[in-house]
């Protein structure tokens, strides 16, 4: 009898044992302006470089938490780096110094989850001091039973001793999901070889076997010799909690879940064999079908089954015999093989096999084909580069080479037979390796199956099926054998592709300035109106150009199709409408597609609405507001908020609440869920009640030189921006802070300012070091200096300064209590200074994330990305790289 667990995928949620996310470079990084390029992007190769001189690392990366890391890391050791938030049960991901992506898919469970922490699968069995038996590393916790008990005096006697007599013999699973096979008498103490047990003389002149498999087990009564009554029934109890047990007209047993109705398990009808094998083959000579019957009582079911006595008391059988009720699970990973001939389910077998071994069933040849099923949707609208399938081949029919085949098919399953196999749809395909333990060279055979797995990936397809068939199925030599997903040794299939992304159509599409919009649709009034998105691929240092496509609303006629320069990924495409393509009065869709040097996206984003009146005067806050916008990304905009007789602006974060009063002289307060609240003031010169604009607190006046808008930022935190207007306005800015008790500000060598309450060790949030840029997008100096609890901003511009300026003080309370990180990371910041604490918090609201992952053993890994005016330093980087290593 052989049983498989369904298989689940699932995440480590272990203890990590590398820091592995390397930051983008900010000052480190060479100044650079190419063509469609943005000043002061490095290229990747200066990127590098400058990584490789300024990073005190000690040994190189091997293990990186995302996609993104992983290849960063990948680029500069120069080697392979495993992505672990893709490990699971049955795939492993790398991704390579090349840009690219190489997922291994293996047939059956290569690792299973223990205490947190992902370890190999080993069905090795070893004894307990009990006595009892249970597998090294299995995914269904596999135990069997020890000595104990009479033995009773014959396979008949025990199939007909009470149902008291039964004791457990095999376990699987744990909880109310456990499954247990059980055996009427006593048992000897097993002998274990590997992943077998034997249970010698079970019953007199019989051994009862037990192989664990990669999921589950199989278990066989080995008839060493004729029964002394010509008979060898055989009744096996199971219990199977939460389950009905139905026999099928072809006499295979199906297993469904009382509650659900869905059914979890199939069994099909048993068979034996005797002792001959054909030595070309390696095929059993003679088998048969065994008659079985099930009744079930509550829980507990029993397979009685009565091998044929013809059979037994045969001369020419030759012992010992097998007798071999198989089980299998249901699951989506999947493999078995069709033989012309049989009857029975092969799902559970450890083989897979092709060609024909030279012998019939009747009239009917015994050609075989093999069918696998893989999940594939970790390249799902991936480039597939690369993709080979690879099998062990352990036994063929002759050493010369002969032709078989990979073809696409529709998926098998437990009722596939020769008669009623999966349909093959096209020949993908052709490999005449071979191999063979006869030979001495039984190994890996492979086959390029690159232009399926694209047709899987284009088609965002979450399972993908192949069948194998010999390229001459009347050709013996070309018989194969090969081991299926169930065998416990590194030998089962694999499907290794390698991939890589294409950017993403685009996300936060805005028409202005002034990035303005009511009820979704921006009004612009202009007929050249800059048209933006946010780029997106999971390689972060491509460089992507963007694509705008601009629709008349009204004929559905497209009136402009042009491209942005290439930026990096993450951050803003814009270009301008031509002129002559836009007329005013009327209004215009547009959508964006983009291009990374390599790859375009699959498709277009969503549409958008803008309107152009070229007469509109938007007025002096929608005037700030559209400054303020066109100083920032297109991600960088303000969460949904509301207003109160109170409040301008309310917005409910992930991690907290931010309010933003209506009084410039107010304070704007962040709530987090897990520290003390911190206020901190406008800054503005105004004492202007201001006005909600799209989510915006905008305090503005025609006759002052200095607007100021006030932003809740997606983190939780807030931004104030100084609209300088004209070289009248001030060049320094009081910011009042209100600090928890016994709190106070202190400032960084890097410009930062951090508040810190009496215990310096223990930071509430971080002010970053301020930001200013003038109309053309150039930066504009500044700095912070801090008086008690005021932080004042310096912006040295002068009357040739392209105006207006934009100036950014913006912070963001830690949205964690720091204790809770954790005495490793906490000791690391210590060490590497407080510009470590950039690793913690966003710097520039989105453009650095933070992907703090505590599991059950601790910290699992910080994730670091980098944007144009906030990044990590690289000799931070690598001195957290360092610490966490």
């Amino acid at each position: 009898m052989s049983l498989r667990r369904r298989r689940s995928r699932s995440v480590a949620a272990g203890g990590i044992s590398a820091l592995t996310a390397l930051a983008l470079l900010g000052a480190a990084a060479p100044a650079v302006a190419d063509e469609g390029g943005v000043e002061g992007a490095a290229t990747p190769a200066e990127l590098l470089d400058a990584v490789r001189a300024k990073n005190p690392v000690g040994p190189p990366v091997k293990e990186a938490v995302t996609a993104e890391s992983a290849l960063l890391a990948a680029r500069v050791y120069g080697h392979r780096v495993e992505v672990l938030d893709r490990r699971s049960e049955t795939s492993t991901t790398w991704a390579n110094p090349q840009g690219t992506l190489t997922t291994t898919l293996s047939g059956g469970p290569v690792r299973l989850l223990r205490d947190g922490k992902w370890v190999d699968v080993d069905a090795t069995l070893n004894r307990r001091s009990d006595g009892a038996v249970e597998a090294e590393a299995h995914p269904g916790e596999l135990r069997l039973a020890g000595p104990g008990g009479a033995r009773a005096r014959s396979a008949k006697a025990a199939a007909q001793a009470p149902a008291s007599a039964a004791r457990d013999l095999i376990t699987l699973g744990a909880g109310n999901r456990k499954i247990g096979v059980q055996w009427k008498g006593g048992l000897p103490a097993p002998v274990l070889d590997g992943p077998r047990a034997t249970y010698p003389d079970a019953v007199p002149g019989a051994d009862l076997v037990v192989d664990a498999t990669r999921t589950g087990f199989e278990q066989y009564l080995n008839l060493k010799e004729r029964p002394a009554d010509g008979a060898a029934p055989m009744t096996l109890p199971l219990r199977i909690p939460g389950l009905t047990a139905a026999q099928q007209a072809d006499g295979s047993v199906a297993f469904t879940d009382r509650a659900s109705g869905e059914q979890v398990a199939t069994m099909p009808a048993p068979v034996m064999w005797d002792a001959r094998v054909d030595e070309r083959s390696g095929e059993r000579v003679r088998t048969q079908r065994v008659p079985m019957t099930v009744a079930q009582d509550g829980d507990t079911v029993e397979l009685r089954l009565t091998p044929d006595a013809g059979f037994l008391a045969d001369p020419a059988t030759k012992y010992p015999v097998t007798i071999d009720p198989a089980t299998d699970t249901l699951s989506v990973l999947f493999d078995t093989f069709v033989q012309g001939g049989d009857t029975t389910d092969q799902s559970a077998s450890t083989d897979l096999k092709l060609g024909w071994p030279g012998d019939h069933a009747g009239t009917t040849k015994r050609t075989a084909r093999s069918f696998l099923t893989w999940e594939t949707g970790q390249f799902a609208d991936a480039l597939v580069t690369d993709a080979e399938l690879a099998l062990y081949n352990y036994h063929s029919w002759s050493c010369e080479k002969r032709g078989w085949e990979v073809w696409a098919a529709d998926p098998a399953d437990t009722g596939s037979r020769w008669t009623r196999q999966p349909a093959l749809k096209q020949k993908v395909a052709t490999s005449t390796e071979t191999r063979s333990a006869a030979c001495g060279n039984a190994g890996r055979v492979s086959a390029d199956v690159t232009e399926l797995a694209r047709t899987w990936a284009s088609a965002k397809a979450a399972t993908g099926s192949v069948a194998l068939k010999a390229a001459d199925e009347s050709d013996t030599y070309a018989w194969k054998r090969f081991y299926s997903s169930e065998a416990t040794e590194d030998k089962i299939p694999q499907l290794t592709v390698t991939f890589n992304y294409r950017p993403k159509p685009g996300t936060h599409l805005q028409a202005g300035t002034p990035f303005f919009s009511e009820g979704g649709v921006y009004k612009v009034n202009s007929l050249t109106p800059t048209l933006r998105f946010t780029t997106q691929d999971v390689n972060e240092d491509d460089e992507v150009q963007g694509t705008f496509e601009v629709t008349d609303k009204a004929t559905g006629e497209v009136v402009a199709l042009f491209n942005s320069p290439f930026v990096r990924s993450g951050s803003t495409a814009s270009a301008k409408v031509p002129a002559g393509k836009l007329a005013t009065g009327r209004a215009y869709t547009f959508r964006t597609t983009t291009y990374d040097r390599r790859h375009y996206a699959n498709g277009w984003s969503d549409p958008v609405t803008f309107t152009v009146d070229t007469a509109w005067q938007p007025g002096a806050a929608i005037d700030a507001y559209g400054a303020a916008n066109a100083a920032l990304e297109a991600a960088d905009v303000a969460p949904a908020t509301t207003s109160t007789s109170a409040f301008a602006a309310v917005a409910e974060t992930a991690t907290g609440t931010v309010t933003v009063p209506w009084d410039a002289n107010g304070r704007i307060e962040v709530k987090p869920d897990d520290i003390a609240a911190v206020g901190i003031g406008s800054g503005a010169p105004l004492v202007r009640r201001g006005v909600n604009v799209n989510g915006s607190v905008v305090h503005a006046d025609p006759a002052s030189p200095v607007d100021t808008v006030v932003q809740p930022t997606l983190e939780g935190g807030s931004r104030t921006l100084q609209i300088i207007k004209n070289a009248r306005a001030p060049h320094e800015y009081r910011v009042p802070v209100e600090l928890p008790a016994g709190a106070k500000l202190r400032q960084e060598p890097d410009g930062s300012v951090v508040i810190v309450p009496a215990n310096p060790d223990e930071p509430v949030a971080p002010i970053n070091a301020p930001w200013a840029k003038d109309a053309t997008g150039r930066p504009v100096p500044t700095s912070y200096r801090v008086e008690g609890d005021t932080l004042v901003q310096a912006v040295s511009f002068d009357a040739t300064t392209a105006f207006p300026v934009v100036a950014d003080p913006w912070w963001n309370p830690f949205s964690w209590n720091w204790k809770r990180i954790g005495k490793k990371v906490k000791s690391a910041a210590k060490k590497c200074g407080v510009g470590a604490l950039a690793a913690y918090v966003p710097v520039q609201s989105h453009h650095v994330s933070v992907n703090i992952q505590r599991a059950r053993a601790g910290l699992r890994m910080v994730k670091f990305a980098g944007g144009p005016w906030g990044y990590v330093s690289v000799a931070v980087a690598g001195c957290l790289m360092g610490q966490l290593s």
